[in-house]
């Protein structure tokens, strides 16, 4: 066997340990595998640190800032109460408004981040409303899934799919070149567990847990 080809794979089984056991920050360890695939020869040190130049990498530092500074101006608590305010109490209305707001949000923000970012907008929602906060976080987190397809620069592989094209030399997507795909999988996500949600939501956590 090839000697690149074992250490190769033995770096990448201790990649998937750490993040399995999540003992070190994701971060981190994605760091020390670059580091130790150029300190075993594999790559260059050239090729270990040109990822940072990416501009991928770049526009999801920059969608993580984003998504900080609104949970740090308080944008959150106020769309949480904005919402109870306009969607009441009703199940379906209140999943309808949270998955729209979280799909629209993902939309121009790394959704995993979005998703993170509601999340205790949607667990104060849950208990205010009285809602089981199960039934909404489950479509709160295909939405944001979802609304990561709206634009390309709503999730991370769309945004490496850019940037693997330019260095391609191939004409990159616009911002909304797959937004008709996005939405239509975005209102579809939502219509379903609006209209399906009694039959298809858990139950069993308790209503508006913390």
């Amino acid at each position: 066997m090839d000697t690149g080809i074992l250490y190769v794979a033995i770096v990448l089984s201790g990649t998937i340990i750490l993040f399995v056991s999540d003992r070190i920050r994701i971060d981190l360890v994605a760091v020390l595998a670059a580091l130790s695939l150029a300190w075993l020869g594999v790559i260059t040190p050239k090729d270990a640190i040109s990822g940072f130049a990416s501009n991928a990498v770049v526009a999801i530092a920059s969608v993580m800032i984003l998504g900080y500074g609104l949970e740090r101006t308080g944008v959150t608590s106020r769309l949480a109460s904005i919402l109870v305010r306009y969607a009441g109490t009703s199940e379906k209305r209140v999943t309808t408004a949270v998955s729209a707001t979280v799909g629209f949000l993902s939309s121009f923000m790394n959704n995993v981040g979005a998703a993170a970012l509601f999340l205790p907008a949607t667990r104060r929602i849950a208990k205010q409303t009285r809602i089981p906060v199960s039934r909404l976080m489950m479509p709160m987190g295909f939405a944001a899934i979802l609304g990561g397809t709206v634009t390309m620069i709503g999730s991370a592989p769309m945004i490496l799919l850019n940037d693997l094209l330019r260095q391609g030399n191939a004409e990159p997507f616009s911002l909304f070149a797959v937004t008709p795909v996005g939405l239509s999988l975005l209102f579809a996500g939502i219509a379903l567990f609006a209209f399906a949600g009694d039959r298809i939501l858990p139950r069993k956590i308790a209503e508006g847990s913390d």
